[in-house]
C-alpha cells in the first residue's frame, strides 16, 4: 500500500541524515547502510521511490537495493512493527498472538511444501534461458559461456515466481522479465532463486528464499572442495571462473568455515566503498584469504563480468586473482594500499 508506506517513511524523516521529500513519491537521504560520502557530509545518495504500488530503496553509492519496508525493518524495527500491525488491520487480519509452545512444537516435521524440491520444479514456472531469444541474447551480450547459460532460467514476468512458495503469493513481485538463478543446497534441494532484471528496472535482483535455515550460495552443490574455490559476490561473476561459488551479495560470513583453507574471496573492485573495505577487513581478521585487486589491467572495471566484456580472458583473470590473493598481515597491508587508489 503506497499511502501506508509513505506514512511510515514520513515518520522516520527526522531520524535520517539530510532527509527530505523531493516529491510525494521520492524521499532522499544519506545512506545508513554505507554511511554515504565520508568527505562530503552534504551528499545524500539514498533514495526511496515507487515501483508500481510499493516504495523501494536504492543507494547510488554502495548499490544497496531493498524494499522500503525492509529498510524500516533494518533501521527502525519498532516503527516497522507498527507498520505491520496497521498493514494487517487494513487487510482485515489480526496480528498473531504468541501462545505457550507445547512439546510437539519441538518435534521434527518435514517441510511438506518444499521437501526435496528439485530442478524439475523450475520447469513448471520457468523457461530455460537458452530456449528464449531475449534471455539468450542478454546473456550472450554479457559474454556468459554457453555451458553456463544452459544452467540458467527465464521468466517473462517476475510475478510468475510467486508460484514457488505460499509465502510469496500475496507479494507484488512486478512484471519485469528476469533471468532466474537457482540456488540449491548441497544435497540438491532447491532452496531459493534470484531473478536478475534484463531491463532497466531499479530493482536489479529479486531474491526469494524458500528455506530459512540454509544459506543461499550459488553452485555450492557442484563445487569441488578439494581444489581452490573462487567465491564471488554476484552469481553472474562466478560463471566466468572455474570451481566457483557466489554468496549473492557482499556477505561472505555465511560461508561454512570448512571452506576456509581452499576459498579465495573475490569482492567487486570498489576501493572507494567504505562498506566493502570494512567487510574485507572483517574477513581478513577472521582468517580468510582475499583477492586485493592490484593490476593495471583491471583498474577501470568494477567486477569480473566487466573485465570479461573489456577483453580479458578467464585465464588472465584467474592469474590476476591468484597473484593478488593475501591473508593475515600481508592482506591488511595490501588493503591499506588498495583503498588509497
Amino acid at each position: 500500500m503506497l499511502w501506508l508506506e509513505r506514512k511510515y517513511l514520513s515518520q522516520v524523516v527526522s531520524l535520517l541524515d539530510s532527509a527530505k521529500w523531493k516529491n510525494e513519491n521520492t524521499l532522499n537521504h544519506r545512506c545508513p547502510y554505507c554511511g554515504d560520502s565520508q568527505k562530503n557530509q552534504y551528499k545524500a545518495r539514498g533514495f526511496h521511490f515507487t515501483v508500481e504500488q510499493n516504495f523501494v530503496y536504492k543507494c547510488h553509492n554502495c548499490g544497496k537495493s531493498t524494499s522500503s519496508v525492509n529498510f524500516l525493518k533494518d533501521h527502525f524495527p519498532v516503527i516497522h512493527k507498527e507498520y505491520i500491525k496497521e498493514w494487517l488491520a487494513e487487510q482485515g487480519k489480526k496480528p498473531r498472538t504468541k501462545k505457550q509452545r507445547s512439546s510437539n512444537d519441538f518435534k521434527f516435521t518435514p517441510r511438506k511444501e518444499l521437501l526435496n524440491m528439485k530442478e524439475v520444479d523450475l520447469t513448471a514456472l520457468c523457461f530455460r534461458a537458452n530456449e528464449k531469444i531475449v534471455a539468450r541474447e542478454y546473456l550472450e551480450s554479457r559474454k556468459v559461456p554457453k555451458e553456463q547459460i544452459e544452467k540458467l532460467w527465464f521468466v517473462s514476468q517476475a510475478q510468475t515466481l510467486a508460484g514457488f512458495s505460499e509465502k510469496y503469493k500475496s507479494r507484488v513481485l512486478g512484471n519485469d522479465p528476469r533471468i532466474v538463478i537457482p540456488f540449491y543446497a548441497q544435497d540438491g534441494e532447491l532452496i531459493g532463486v534470484s531473478g536478475r532484471a534484463i531491463n532497466d528496472s531499479p530493482l536489479r535482483y529479486l531474491t526469494m528464499r524458500f528455506v530459512d535455515d540454509v544459506p543461499l550460495i550459488y553452485n555450492i552443490n557442484n563445487v569441488d572442495k578439494t581444489k581452490t574455490i573462487f567465491v564471488t559476490e554476484g552469481p553472474l561473476d562466478s560463471l566466468f571462473l572455474p570451481n566457483s561459488i557466489s554468496v549473492g551479495g557482499s556477505d561472505f560470513k555465511k560461508l561454512d568455515r570448512e571452506l576456509k583453507d581452499k576459498a579465495i574471496l573475490v569482492y567487486d573492485n570498489e576501493p572507494r566503498s567504505t562498506e566493502i573495505i570494512k567487510k574485507i577487513t572483517e574477513v581478513i581478521d577472521d582468517g580468510w584469504s582475499v583477492c586485493i585487486w592490484n593490476d593495471r589491467r583491471i583498474s577501470d572495471y568494477k567486477d569480473i563480468n566487466d573485465m570479461i566484456q573489456g577483453g580479458l580472458t578467464q585465464d588472465e583473470i584467474v592469474e590476476i586473482i591468484t597473484s593478488n590473493t593475501y591473508s593475515g598481515l600481508s592482506a591488511k597491508t595490501k588493503l591499506s594500499e588498495y583503498k588509497r587508489t
